[in-house]
């Protein structure tokens, strides 16, 4: 067995080393009603990819992290694209799956894919992940994966200066609280509502935006 010494500042400055990750910190989440399950026994995360021409028809939805609103989870301007306009093998992804940003984690993206998005690829900065869900909501997972408390955790585990990244084998070591299936039912009824109600906001700061924008004209007409 070889041992080499290796300079803490050399570390710290390829990224290598943090000193947070050497201190216990599990009993930093915490559920006074529901106990905590690594994030690993309640997922399954996919690991297929595949190269864009080998993917579909030729034309296909594709998701990348600047598609992704950030805590919200909302679509931006997902599109359907051709083949050669994907230039790199990229991970397939399936409706109800979670694309779980790893790339900059602390901007908390993370996209649960609903309809029209029935199935695409997307950036490999994403980890795909499909809920078990005798055991977690995909919906109700979204919101726990973007929550402070685990995102305090999931930072922790960043690698990288310049850009700092979470592996999928971390990540998947997070222990989240669970609740019983028909409490989490009740979240998710409630995140609906909230998500619906946000959509009806946006749309009316839209109108009022072109209807300033309509009486503007008339000082040029």
């Amino acid at each position: 067995m070889k041992i080499k010494a290796v300079p803490i500042a050399d570390l710290i400055g390829l990224g290598k080393w943090r000193a947070d990750l050497h201190v216990h910190f599990d009993s930093e989440i915490r559920s006074e009603k529901y106990g905590l399950v690594p994030l690993r026994d309640v997922v399954i995360e996919s690991k297929l990819a595949m190269n864009p021409n080998e993917f579909g028809s030729g034309e296909f939805f594709y998701i990348g992290l600047e598609n992704v609103e950030p805590i919200t989870g909302e679509p931006k301007e997902i599109s359907v694209v051709k083949t050669e306009q994907v230039h790199s093998r990229s991970k397939v992804f399936e409706l109800g799956d979670i694309l779980y940003g790893r790339l900059r984690p602390y901007l908390r993206k993370a996209l649960y894919v609903e309809q029209p998005y029935t199935r695409g690829l997307c950036s490999t900065e994403f980890i795909v992940l499909k809920a078990k869900t005798d055991q977690i909501l995909p919906l109700f997972l979204r919101e726990v994966l973007v929550s402070k408390s685990i995102t305090e955790i999931v930072t922790r585990f960043e690698a990288g200066a310049a850009l700092p990244r979470i592996s999928s084998k971390d990540f998947l070591s997070i222990s989240i609280p669970i609740p019983p299936l028909e409490f989490q039912e009740e979240c998710v009824s409630r995140i609906e509502h909230s998500r619906r109600l946000r959509q009806e906001l946006l749309a009316k700061v839209d109108t009022l935006s072109k209807e300033g924008q309509k009486i503007i004209s008339e000082v040029f007409g």
